[in-house]
């Protein structure tokens, strides 16, 4: 049987592993085996006879070079494999004996935008990394039979800039975005008479809370209603301000997917003030529910809700401007928008009917 080879053993946890799972499971019951390389703590379908589970770890930085440069082609050459395709789901390409159509799925905007990262500031030292070093990793084993496949245009148009890539050789295929609806309830108390807002994101600086906590310290004396803003960080990874009278943080910590579907479908608004972001989820999720939403104006965020009429778009850098917004948003308490669904959007159908195009 013809065997399409998919390295992907860096996707573990986060986004990474999402886009892993979301593959497996869209992989069709074709004429072809598709053999995958990944993590073995990845918990994944089985079921398809198709579908063959290499367990492969590589744990830091220098083991997947290792692996990409030298040890996934001896490994296809030690079990006389010899692929019709080969396709990376890590951004980086890898190395083989032989030529044939290659295809990699590229989800890291670091190196697309703008911002200068200072490499003697440790939170800023990883961001540095993929700014300058890792492009390189990225162009390595790239050639004429090489495809691109992103999540976003903006992602697509900053790609073929930054790496002076053709754009007809790079094609964008939206994730697959199932929100349920719940029922169930859980441990997270929400006081119905304040004003609830929620931003569900990591504490990397890039993130943006600074500009929500200085927003907040600016107008906490205008409010009328006490606002509560909840967040899935902790409360020690922040110098927050602590004593405003009407504006009460509240750190959840890491919660489940579920709990973050629970408090879209409770709370009164969402605010997303990040800065990076590949595609920026908790915006579809937010805007599935009608909600308000106040997030950056940039690129990702236009492209992700065109359409949507619930969303107002800020200068990511203004804490005025942030705090002029959450004012007027607070005297519209209960207003809901039009549930928003992306339509004519490439899936992960059309991913494999290209891959199968070029065989």
């Amino acid at each position: 049987m013809n065997k399409i080879i998919i390295n992907a053993p860096a996707l573990r946890a986060g986004g990474g592993l999402t886009i892993l799972l979301q593959f497996i499971e869209a992989i069709p019951d074709d004429e072809y085996m598709y053999l995958l390389f990944a993590d073995s703590s990845v918990n994944v379908d089985l079921s398809k006879i198709n579908l063959q589970i290499v367990s492969k770890n590589v744990n830091s930085f220098y083991k997947r070079l290792l692996w990409d440069t030298f040890g996934l082609k001896k490994w296809l050459k030690h079990n006389g494999i010899i692929p019709i395709t080969s396709i990376s789901l890590q951004n980086t390409n890898f190395r083989l004996d032989v030529s044939c159509p290659n295809y990699i799925y590229y989800h890291q905007p670091l190196p697309l935008f703008p911002f200068k990262w200072n490499f003697f500031k440790s939170q800023e030292r990883i961001l540095w990394f993929y700014k300058n070093i890792y492009p390189f990793f990225v162009k390595l084993f790239v050639n004429s039979s090489t495809q691109i496949f992103v999540q976003l245009n903006y992602i697509k148009d900053g790609f073929a800039q930054k790496y002076n890539f053709p754009k007809e050789k790079i094609h964008v295929v939206f994730p697959k975005i199932e929100i349920p609806l719940l029922k169930e309830e859980f441990e997270i108390n929400i006081d119905s008479e304040c004003i609830n807002l929620f931003y569900p994101a990591t504490s990397i600086f890039y993130k943006n809370h600074s500009v929500l906590f200085e927003s907040f310290t600016l107008i906490d004396k205008q409010l009328l209603h006490k606002i509560v803003l909840y967040l899935t960080t902790n409360k020690d990874d922040f110098d927050f301000p602590k004593k405003l009278k009407n504006v009460e943080f509240v750190f959840l910590g890491q919660i489940s997917y579920k709990e973050v579907i629970w408090m879209f479908q409770n709370v009164n608004a969402l605010l997303f003030p990040s800065y990076i972001e590949t595609l920026g989820l908790p915006l579809i999720e937010a805007a599935s529910f009608g909600l308000p939403i106040i997030t950056s104006d940039l690129p990702y965020s236009h492209e992700v809700l065109e359409g949507y009429k619930g969303v107002t778009y800020i200068d990511y850098k203004s804490p005025k401007a942030w705090g002029m917004e959450i004012l007027k948003l607070t005297k519209e308490k209960d207003k809901r928008f039009e549930l928003y669904k992306k339509e004519d959007i490439k899936s992960w159908s059309d991913f494999f009917k290209i891959i199968k195009e070029n065989l």
